[in-house]
């Protein structure tokens, strides 16, 4: 409740904010109310459908989990085998496939524009909201593969391969690491050798691509983060593609909101500038008071994990903690809650994850019998 309680009064405000919005005066124009409605109003829906879902009392929460994230792992090494068969292809090969999922128009896409560069993230349009499923896919790999370490190590692989291709940061610093900890930790030593095994087969495979002049995995933008020694500007700069350090282009984007509209922001239509995080989503939407109601929504999330853990099994505890750790890193360069093609399954793990069971209804305690004692007496006797 404490949740949708939040996500309701930043999707008020944000609404309440887009009515005379001054928007237009900021020289961007803006995106649109419809899209923005969308942004904000689909976790709560999401949230609220899971929490139906998994509070039933005749619901096992823990097979729940068990098929989210199975098919969370299916469904993505499906997209990483699509997004290998696009590299391997002739340049445009399957663009006309995959132009349904990205923009569904004739205009040049941001997946068009990220795979000149080698970057191929499959269905998703913006090689950043791939890096953060295939994050999550991998941490859920680990919690429903763990006691099969030949399936996890298989699917390891394949969604590791997928987050190379996108040459996300959020998968390569985050989501990487993240999985291969939690699969050493509470492992038996079969899966934390397949973990080993698995891990040096995708070096492998990365080693033998990277050879190859036309078909690099990850192509020169991830060679260039493998090797910064050649860089211009900071290293904060570099690793965050200018989103941080000098010439910040978050920094300008806020620059804008507290200019004209600091307080409650633009309001739903937002502004035409890349957000590139939720903590400047907020600030667009409904200003300062967005970014403390964003801030309020991620304490929320720890603090209902906490109190799940206590509930669940420690391998879905994991499962938990590692997705808030992804949402939460990745809410520095995305935002992870809003995301397209991103929020829907985040929300429902959330759901299934971190939101408790309401307590028990107190049931009514029926009065004493008087006559007992008397009756136990009699009996006695």
């Amino acid at each position: 409740m404490l949740l949708a309680g939040l996500l309701a009064t930043y999707t008020t405000i944000a609404a309440a904010s887009a009515i005379g919005s001054t928007g237009q005066l900021s020289g961007h124009g803006q995106v649109g109310w419809l899209a923005g409605l969308d942004n904000l109003f689909l976790p709560l829906i999401v949230l609220t459908a899971g929490y139906l879902l998994a509070v039933d009392v005749d619901v096992d929460r823990h097979r729940l989990v068990r098929v989210a994230a199975a098919t969370l792992v299916a469904a993505l090494v499906a997209n990483a085998a699509v997004a290998y068969l696009s590299l391997m292809a002739s340049p445009g090969a399957y663009d006309d496939l995959l132009s349904l999922w990205w923009t569904g128009d004739t205009g040049v896409s941001t997946a068009e524009r990220a795979a000149t560069m080698g970057r191929h993230s499959g269905i998703f349009n913006q090689p950043a909201e791939a890096g953060i499923m295939y994050s999550v896919g991998l941490v859920a790999a680990v919690c429903v593969l763990r006691r099969r370490p030949v399936l996890l190590a298989a699917a390891g692989v394949a969604i590791a391969v997928g987050g190379l291709l996108t040459a996300s940061k959020i998968f390569l610093l985050v989501g990487l690491p993240l999985a291969a900890w939690q699969t050493w930790v509470g492992s038996s030593w079969r899966t934390r050798a397949g973990s080993v095994l698995a891990v040096a087969a995708v070096f492998a495979l990365y080693g033998h691509q990277a050879r190859q002049p036309d078909t690099q995995i990850g192509g020169s933008l991830l060679d260039a983060w493998l090797n910064p020694g050649d860089r211009q500007g900071s290293i904060l700069s570099y690793y965050s593609a200018s989103r941080f350090g000098e010439n910040s282009t978050l920094a300008d984007a806020a620059d804008v909101v507290l200019a004209h509209a600091p307080w409650f922001g633009f309001g739903l239509g937002g502004v035409r500038i890349p957000y590139d995080s939720s903590w400047v989503e907020a600030l667009v939407m409904a200003g300062i008071v967005g970014v403390a109601l964003q801030a309020a929504i991620f304490a929320a999330l720890v603090w209902c994990w906490l109190d799940a853990r206590r509930r669940i099994d420690p391998a879905v505890a994991r499962f938990g903690a590692g997705l808030l750790v992804i949402v939460t890193a990745g809410s520095l360069g995305l935002p992870t809650l809003t995301s397209n093609r991103v929020t829907t399954v985040v929300w429902l793990l959330v759901a299934l994850l971190l939101v408790s069971p309401p307590a028990p209804r107190w049931r009514a305690v029926p009065p004493p019998d008087r006559a007992a004692p008397d009756r136990l007496l009699a009996a006695a006797r």
